[in-house]
């Protein structure tokens, strides 16, 4: 019997042998398990962050769209720009010139062409022969001051015509842009035509002081012409009272030169 016990653990221990010895794989139970559960809450992981990219596309999309619908209201800019009109608002005409300068005035104009000047025949010409019927000789100088101020005038008036031409083109672009405001289809497109409509009335104003500067330079040039002739007022009355003086100086002289007594006093 107790052979028989001794045999029992040998035995086992060859058959574990023999088992093991045969390739049959040993299944680790735990931790299989234990991988399985590792695995099922990385899936839980991704289906919880796939989620949350849904969410996240589905918000970028109503942003997109709400964009969109702002975008359709505001318009863009460039595109408003490109359908805008500018009318009669090009670079040459922003900086069109009126009439002729100060300078160029004084340059072309003739001072003895002022006596022959009628205006419309408003007044008489000066330019007149002597009883003789012979031409007088009149000084260039004496006129010029008359010329330029004639050459203002006339100046003034056609400034004047200009600009009135002018202000009535941009009243009528005034009107046409305020028909295109009415019916201006996107924020952006009512901010250019308001812009533009800024400028037009600058143009408006711009006129108005090129009229009112012209006709500062005829009251100017009149003012120049009545210091003038004030001046030259004065001095012919200094040199009257100094020829005055030397003329008595000379006849007192004369006086003592033929009264000999006078003389011996």
């Amino acid at each position: 019997m107790k052979k028989n016990t001794l045999m029992l653990p040998v035995l086992a221990a060859c058959i574990g042998g023999v088992v093991f010895a045969s390739g049959i794989p040993v299944v680790d139970v735990a931790n299989l398990a234990n991988n399985q559960i590792s695995h099922i809450a990385t899936i839980a992981k991704w289906v919880d962050s796939i989620a949350q990219l849904k969410a996240q596309i589905t918000q970028l999309k109503e942003q997109a769209g709400i964009q969109g619908k702002i975008r359709d209201w505001t318009g863009n800019p460039a595109d408003a720009a490109k359908i805008l009109s500018l009318g009669i608002l090009a670079e040459d005409d922003l900086l069109r010139d009126y009439g002729l300068s100060r300078d160029d005035i004084a340059r072309v104009v003739q001072s003895l062409d002022t006596l022959s000047r009628t205006d419309g025949s408003t007044y008489r010409s000066v330019y007149v022969p002597d009883l003789d019927g012979g031409t007088v000789q009149y000084d260039p100088l004496t006129y010029r001051r008359h010329a330029l101020l004639d050459a203002h005038a006339d100046n003034t008036r056609t400034v004047a015509d200009q600009t009135r031409a002018r202000e009535r083109e941009l009243l009528e672009e005034i009107a046409l842009t305020l028909s295109e405001l009415r019916t201006g289809a996107t924020d952006a497109q009512v901010q250019k035509l308001t812009a533009k409509l800024i400028v037009l009335n600058g143009q408006l104003s711009q006129i108005e002081t090129t009229r009112r500067r012209q006709m500062d330079e005829v009251i100017l040039q009149k003012i120049a012409n009545d210091n003038r002739h004030e001046m030259e007022q004065h001095a012919a009355a200094e040199l009257a009272a100094k020829d005055d003086f030397l003329a008595n100086q000379r006849v007192t002289a004369f006086m003592r030169s033929i009264n000999p007594r006078r003389n011996a006093r």
